[in-house]
């Protein structure tokens, strides 16, 4: 506008201007992108900057002024993430849905699904699938061994676990502990 009124060519100081905002522009994405790893953890970052906390635990503490050393490289088994889901499938029983699966684990975690693989994988060194399985396996074991589901037959309590059929239950189950269902239950009397 200065330049239109009073007749006075600023061509050259807009020049400088937007150099300027280009070299601010581009120093700010140096410093969040290299400096502080936020390409590495957008979703936190996504979680820390609307205050969205999609699981909470009274035993978990969540730390609001975090540091870029707590956003490591690798990936150990006190990953927060990795806590909240062994809390998830412990306490809450998760794994009893037999539509569980990586998204809907995502989801409650507030991270997405490719890093809940990579974190399982990381830290149990099996898949998803394989490491809700051997908390099925588990609960099943535990049915077998409980009077109160003495009624019960193998199948359903394979269900009750969160097992979607037969063979999925039988073949998780010899997987997880070398034997069938039927033989682990004739082992056990």
């Amino acid at each position: 506008m200065t330049g239109f009124f009073f007749g006075v060519d600023i061509s050259s100081t807009m020049s400088v201007l937007a150099l300027c905002a280009t070299f601010i522009m581009h120093w700010t994405a140096y410093i969040g992108i290299y400096k502080y790893k936020l390409a590495k953890n957008k979703d936190a970052v996504y979680h820390f900057l609307n205050n969205d906390s999609t699981v909470l635990s009274p035993d978990l503490q969540i730390v609001e002024n975090s540091t870029p050393q707590e956003y490591k490289e690798s990936i150990t088994a006190d990953n927060l993430y990795f806590q909240k889901l062994e809390l998830l499938c412990k306490d809450e029983h998760i794994y009893t849905d037999s539509t569980l699966n990586r998204e809907k684990v995502a989801e409650k975690l507030g991270i997405s699904a490719g890093y809940v693989s990579q974190i399982v994988n990381t830290i149990t060194g099996d898949n998803f699938a394989h490491y809700i399985n051997q908390y099925r396996v588990e609960a099943v074991k535990k049915m077998i061994s409980d009077p109160e589901y003495e009624n019960y037959t193998l199948l359903t309590m394979g269900l009750e676990s969160g097992f979607t059929s037969k063979t999925t239950f039988y073949n998780a189950f010899k997987k997880v502990t070398g034997q069938t269902p039927n033989e682990y239950k004739n082992s056990r009397k």
